[in-house]
Parts: C-alpha cells; sequence; structure tokens
C-alpha cells in the first residue's frame, strides 16, 4: 500500500498542491473542503435536528431542496478531500484517524438515504416515526465525528 501511496503523492498535481506557494493550490482546496464541509455537514445538522424536534413550526417537507445543497457539498468534499489526501498521502493514508473519518463518512451518507426518503415522502408532515428520529440523532453524531476527525488529522501528525 505504501508504494501506491507513494505514487499518488508523486504525481504532478499532488506534488504542485503540497509545494505550490500561491494561494491557488493547497489554500484554495483546503478553502473549498472547509466549503463543502458546510454544506455537508452543516446542512445535514439542520435535517437532523428538525427531526429529532427542533422547530416543530418549521415543516419537514420545507427540508427537501437542501438535500441537493447536501449532495453538492458531498460532491465538492469528494474531490477536494481527494486532491488533499494525494497532496499528503504518505503520511495521511498512514493514519488511523483517516480511515475513521472514511468509515464516517460512509455512516453518514448511508444514513442520508433513508433520510432523504423520508423526507421527500407525502407523510414527512406528519407524525416522525422513532426510527427516523433514531436516525437522525445518529446523524447529528456522525457529523461531528467526520468534523472531529478531519480536524484531528491536520493537528494531530
Amino acid at each position: 500500500m505504501q508504494s501506491y501511496f507513494q505514487w499518488l503523492q508523486d504525481l504532478s498535481i499532488s506534488n504542485w498542491i503540497a509545494t505550490d506557494e500561491t494561494i491557488w493550490s493547497f489554500p484554495l482546496i483546503l478553502f473549498l473542503h472547509s466549503v463543502g464541509m458546510g454544506l455537508t455537514a452543516g446542512v445535514m445538522f439542520i435535517i437532523c435536528l428538525r427531526l429529532v424536534g427542533v422547530g416543530r413550526p418549521l415543516p419537514v417537507s420545507s427540508m427537501r431542496m437542501l438535500f441537493r445543497i447536501f449532495w453538492g457539498g458531498f460532491i465538492l468534499n469528494a474531490i477536494t478531500g481527494s486532491l488533499l489526501f494525494a497532496a499528503h498521502a504518505t503520511i495521511t493514508g498512514n493514519e488511523p484517524d483517516y480511515y475513521a473519518k472514511l468509515a464516517l463518512i460512509a455512516v453518514g451518507v448511508a444514513l442520508a438515504f433513508p433520510l432523504q426518503k423520508f423526507v421527500d415522502g407525502e407523510g414527512s408532515d406528519g407524525r416522525i416515526p422513532a426510527s427516523v428520529k433514531g436516525m437522525a440523532a445518529a446523524g447529528l453524531a456522525v457529523w461531528v465525528g467526520v468534523i472531529t476527525t478531519g480536524r484531528f488529522l491536520a493537528y494531530l501528525q
């Protein structure tokens, strides 16, 4: 695996991101990753908070359009996160926190599908089932975990 990480890190784009000193490389990609994080985790936080009961006067159906923002942010983060990983693959690829972050992202995305199905459904403005509330509560914890493990990667390496 180490040889793959080295190959990835030696790509010209990876090298450019890691070594270029202009704002157009690492700083821009990190900024876009932060924007994507806000769109992904922030929007899912809003949706999950509403599903666990915060802001009851707000109809759940009004959250439908937020999923487009969530998925757009997710795609942005997949691209920018891959570029950030590639720039430091030999270091990040050996960090257990990185794999914890990926696992939490997978859980968060897996939770997004049934939550979106519920929000898009005709009965979303009625009673919220306990199972949906449970998934939303889990989603809150998962996205906090994603952000936390990401910050650990930046500061505990």
